[in-house]
């Protein structure tokens, strides 16, 4: 380039709207930029074949007493196109900015990206370069690296990721041309009313014996003696229960109460409702529950498909009798966790925990602070799933169970519970919280106990029930 003379900048931009309907989490930006100049290759040369009639003909300039012929040296064309599935074969990426799929992409999924199209318009060779940023403006790793015309990357919260591609031509001008757009992930509700299935689904766990309890030398004081534990085969929720689930509950929740032994074990003598806990109305409990917080919001809005909070231990109980169901007694929650006889220390093995497998430490939106965000839409993490299907043992929201909060025995168990309840009312609730940092509340073992009548943010719960013979 001419160093002796100005550069000339020659800008395009262009704001790209996607169709109607997906505009809520993508939009693009393309910038073309041309370095004009005079370079050798290009130099105009003077010519009297561009002369006509003592005026320059058309694409002719004038250049000192001649004519000069004008060569015209275009920006190379930036195109991405990206697959949120492996491709099929190089061709295979069916979206671009102004052509998004119908969902975004997850958390920890992968995403496809191809310069292919991109090209120069006089056919000269061009090479690529591509950065994804997320949110906090940290660049992401691609693979196979930076400069490959096909990358991938994986983004690991949910978030707006910024991705450039910049095309550069390797010959005339060498110009660079970029095309920009903004990639939003987000994690998919089971549904969006958040009780249409699967979020109401149920996996059968074929009942059978392990070992409850920690090692004499592992876990807390709590969780031993380590002791055998039978449950016969039942059901129990795929999902934590949602807002959505627990909003249809309370506008069909008849204040009277249940009946007397409603919602009990059948191999399990008195573990039902007792009369004595009628009493408490919708309205009581919707207000409870706005007063504590949580996922709740009083109108139906976008929480549907996150865990409902905040919900007291009768209040959980009372929600499974009206779906036809119980709470799952301690031991049951356990095998489940556990994978039954495989005795898996976290419900997806034996791998410690990771924000891929678990929603735990407020670390599922990616930033320091605690946020909202941070409790996402129950099965977000569907790497953390146990061995029957089951998501969110791990994390999420503590679940209340059937049983008193007490001390283990070292009695064997079949299908038992414990009954006795005591003067603080306690009630075990299992797999840890997404606030809750401690990696070991999220082991199978894990178990904490409190009152029964408080509510907390971090305590939800999903219910359980025996199938019929002609079911099972």
């Amino acid at each position: 380039m001419d160093t002796g003379s100005p550069d000339r900048r020659l800008k395009r931009a262009a704001k790209i709207q996607p169709p109607g309907g997906s505009g809520f989490w993508v939009h693009a930006m393309a910038t073309l930029v041309l370095f004009d100049g005079c370079l050798s290759d290009i130099a105009s040369k003077p010519s009297l074949d561009c002369v006509g009639g003592g005026t320059c003909d058309a694409g002719c300039a004038q250049q000192g007493d001649a004519c000069a012929q004008v060569t015209v040296d275009l920006p190379p064309v930036p195109r991405i196109r990206f697959q949120l599935q492996t491709p099929r074969d190089d061709g295979d990426y069916p979206y671009a900015p102004t052509i998004p799929p119908l969902d975004a992409p997850t958390p920890r999924s992968t995403v496809y990206l191809s310069a292919a199209d991109s090209s120069d318009p006089e056919g000269k060779a061009i090479s690529v370069f591509w950065n994804v940023q997320d949110s906090t403006g940290r660049y992401l790793s691609l693979d196979p690296n930076p400069g490959a015309f096909r990358v991938s990357f994986s983004p690991s919260f949910v978030g707006s990721y910024a991705i450039t591609l910049e095309v550069l031509e390797q010959g005339g001008l060498r110009q660079i041309a970029q095309a920009m757009f903004t990639l939003v992930v987000l994690a998919h509700p089971c549904a969006a009313d958040g009780y249409s299935p699967p979020c109401s689904d149920e996996s059968a766990v074929p009942g059978g014996t392990f070992m409850a309890g920690s090692a004499d030398d592992m876990g807390f004081a709590n969780e031993r003696p380590r002791h055998s534990a039978t449950v016969a085969p039942f059901l129990m929720d795929k999902y934590e229960v949602t807002v959505g689930r627990f909003r249809r509950f309370l506008d069909a929740y008849a204040d009277a109460g249940f009946a007397e032994g409603a919602g009990a074990h059948p191999l399990i003598s008195g573990s039902g409702w007792q009369s004595a806990w009628d009493g408490e109305r919708s309205s009581d409990i919707r207000f409870s529950i706005s007063e504590c917080g949580g996922a709740w919001t009083p109108d139906v809005g976008d929480s549907e498909a996150r865990p409902i909070g905040c919900v007291t231990w009768y209040q959980a109980f009372a929600f499974c009798i009206w779906e036809g169901k119980r709470l799952p007694t301690e031991a049951e929650w356990e095998y489940a966790a556990s994978g039954g006889d495989e005795q898996r220390t976290y419900p997806w093995g034996n791998d410690p925990p990771s924000q891929e497998r678990a929603v735990y430490g407020c670390l599922f939106d990616g930033l320091m602070q605690c946020s909202d965000a941070d409790l996402p839409p129950v099965g977000s993490v569907p790497a953390g799933a146990g061995r029957f299907g089951h998501l969110d043992l791990a994390g999420s929201l503590w679940e209340w169970t059937l049983d008193v909060s007490g001390t283990y025995t070292g009695e064997a168990c079949d299908n038992c519970a414990n009954l006795a309840v005591a003067a603080d009312e306690a009630r075990v609730f299992r797999g840890g919280d997404f606030k809750f940092d401690d990696p070991s509340s999220l082991r199978s073992a894990f178990r904490y106990g409190f009152d029964a009548k408080f509510p907390d943010q971090v305590r939800g719960f999903r219910c359980a029930r025996t199938p019929t013979p002609s079911a099972q």
